[in-house]
C-alpha cells in the first residue's frame, strides 16, 4: 500500500496531457501525466511521485472524471502502482491503465491486470516493440497497444501490426508529432494516434483567404470596433451560413426563452456581443465545406478553445485588478494557433483582425503579461514542467502549480460543454 502523500505533493505536480485522436479526428480520450518539475521529462513515472494515492487525489481534488466526460483517460502506472489498494478508487468506465510492455510480462501484474478486469478496469500496452509468449495474457485483455512511430521503423511496424490484428488491443500510433507522422501513421493502417501533430503550423507564403473566411473576419472586425447593431446585422444577412449556425446556437443556448429566436438582431441580444464574437473566432478553426468542421471533429478548434479558456482563468487568478485582462488573454489564446488554422504568418494575420498593442505583442515576442500567460500555457500543451516552473518564477508567485492544474481541470470541463454550442 502506498504511503500517503504529503499535501506539499499535490501542491508541486504538474499534470500533462497528451490527446489520442481516431481517424476521423474525434476525441478518444487523452493520455494524463503526472510530474514534477525536477523529474526528468523523459521519465514517465517517478517512484514516490506518480503513485496510486496521489493520482487518485489528484482525480478527486481536481474533479478530473467529471471534467473529461466521456473520453478515456489513460494513465501510465508501473506494478507498485497498479498493486495499490487505492488505484480501485479510480472510475472504471473512464480509467485505461497504461502499462509498460515490459511491466506487463510479469505473470505477477498479468494476474493482478486480470482481477482489475473483473471490476471493469480497461488496459493499454504502451511501447510494444514485439509480440512475446509473456505477454499473451494481456494481449487477450487489453482495448489498446501503443507502438512508438518514432522509435521503429516500418519494417517492425508493419508484421507488428500484422500479428496484433490477431488480439484484442486496437493499435495506437504514439509520438504523433508532425503532419508527416500522421500521414505516415495512416498508410501503415493505424486508426488511432497520440500527438500534437494537428497542431502544427503549415505556413503557405502568398496564400489568399476564401470568402467565408473574410466574411468571418470582417464581423470579427466590426464587433471588436463596437459597430453599431444595424451594421452587424446587415453583415450577417450577407453570410447565410452564419446567420443560419447563430440561430441554432442561440436557440440552443436560451433554453429559458418561451419562444424561439428567429431573426440575428434578437439573437445578437439575446447571446450578447462578447459570446457571439468568441463563437466567431472559433469558427475561423472550421475546416472548409465538405467536412467535418464540429469541435468533437475538429482538435484543433478544442485546442484553440482549451487555451484561451486556460488563459482566461488565469488572468483572473493574476491579475485580479485587470478587469479587460482576462477577455484579452481569452483572444490571446485563441489566436495562438490561427497560423495553423488559416496557414498564415501571424504578423499577417494581426494586420487583418484588429487588436491592441499588448496582445500584439504576447502573440509575436512573448513578452507582457499575456506574453508570460500564453508561455505558460505552451508549457502545459509541450509537457514541460521546467519551463512551467521557470515561467512560475517570473509570475513572481501570483499562482500556485496547485491553482494551475485546478484551472487546466476546469478549461477541459469547458470544452466539453462546446460540443453541442459550436457546430
Amino acid at each position: 500500500m502506498d504511503a500517503p502523500p504529503s499535501p506539499s505533493t499535490l501542491a508541486s505536480l504538474f499534470l500533462g496531457r497528451q490527446p489520442i485522436l481516431d481517424s476521423t479526428q474525434a476525441l478518444v480520450g487523452y493520455q494524463l501525466l503526472f510530474r514534477d518539475s525536477s523529474v526528468n521529462r523523459a521519465a514517465q513515472v517517478q517512484p514516490g511521485m506518480a503513485t496510486a494515492d496521489v493520482i487518485c487525489k489528484a482525480f478527486a481534488e481536481l474533479g478530473l472524471s467529471s471534467a473529461l466526460g466521456s473520453n478515456k483517460v489513460f494513465i501510465i502506472v508501473d506494478e507498485i502502482a497498479l498493486g495499490a489498494d487505492s488505484i480501485e478508487l479510480l472510475p472504471a468506465n473512464g480509467v485505461v491503465f497504461d502499462l509498460p510492455a515490459s511491466v506487463a510480462a510479469d505473470p505477477a501484474v498479468a494476474a493482478r491486470c486480470q482481477s482489475l478486469g473483473q471490476r471493469g478496469y480497461t488496459f493499454c500496452l504502451n511501447d510494444l516493440t514485439a509480440i512475446t509468449e509473456e505477454l499473451v495474457p494481456l494481449l487477450k485483455q487489453a482495448m489498446f497497444a501503443k507502438l512508438n512511430l518514432h522509435s521503429l521503423p516500418d519494417g517492425i511496424l508493419r508484421p507488428l501490426l500484422s500479428q496484433l490484428a490477431d488480439f484484442r488491443p486496437l493499435p495506437i500510433a504514439s509520438h504523433v508529432e508532425t503532419h508527416a507522422d500522421y500521414e505516415r501513421a495512416a498508410a501503415l493502417g493505424f486508426h488511432f494516434f497520440q500527438g500534437y501533430y494537428f497542431a502544427e503550423p503549415t505556413v503557405v507564403e502568398g496564400k489568399q483567404l476564401d470568402t467565408a473566411t473574410q466574411g468571418l473576419i470582417r464581423l470579427i472586425q466590426r464587433l471588436n470596433a463596437d459597430a453599431e447593431l444595424d451594421e452587424i446585422e446587415q453583415i450577417f444577412k450577407r453570410e447565410a451560413a452564419l446567420t443560419v449556425n447563430l440561430l441554432r446556437l442561440t436557440n440552443s443556448a436560451a433554453v429559458g426563452l418561451r419562444t424561439r429566436v428567429t431573426s440575428v438582431r434578437q439573437a445578437i441580444t439575446v447571446l450578447g456581443r462578447r459570446q457571439i464574437l468568441r463563437w466567431l473566432q472559433l469558427l475561423l478553426y472550421s475546416r472548409p465545406s465538405g467536412q467535418q468542421s464540429g469541435i468533437e471533429h475538429n482538435p484543433l478548434m478544442q485546442l484553440a478553445a482549451f487555451k484561451g479558456n486556460f488563459m482566461e482563468r488565469l488572468a483572473r487568478r493574476c491579475y485580479a485588478d485587470q478587469r479587460t485582462l482576462p477577455e484579452a488573454a481569452f483572444l490571446c489564446g485563441l489566436m495562438s494557433l490561427m497560423p495553423t488554422a488559416l496557414g498564415l504568418p501571424m504578423a499577417e494575420i494581426i494586420e487583418q483582425i484588429a487588436i491592441g498593442p499588448q496582445l500584439s505583442l504576447a502573440l509575436l515576442t512573448r513578452e507582457g503579461e499575456l506574453g508570460l500567460l500564453l508561455d505558460i500555457t505552451d508549457c502545459y500543451d509541450n509537457d514541460d514542467p521546467e519551463g512551467a516552473e521557470r515561467v512560475l518564477t517570473q509570475l513572481g508567485g501570483r499562482i500556485s502549480r496547485e491553482t494551475l492544474n485546478q484551472c487546466l481541470a476546469e478549461s477541459i470541463a469547458w470544452v466539453q460543454t462546446l460540443a453541442t454550442e459550436v457546430a
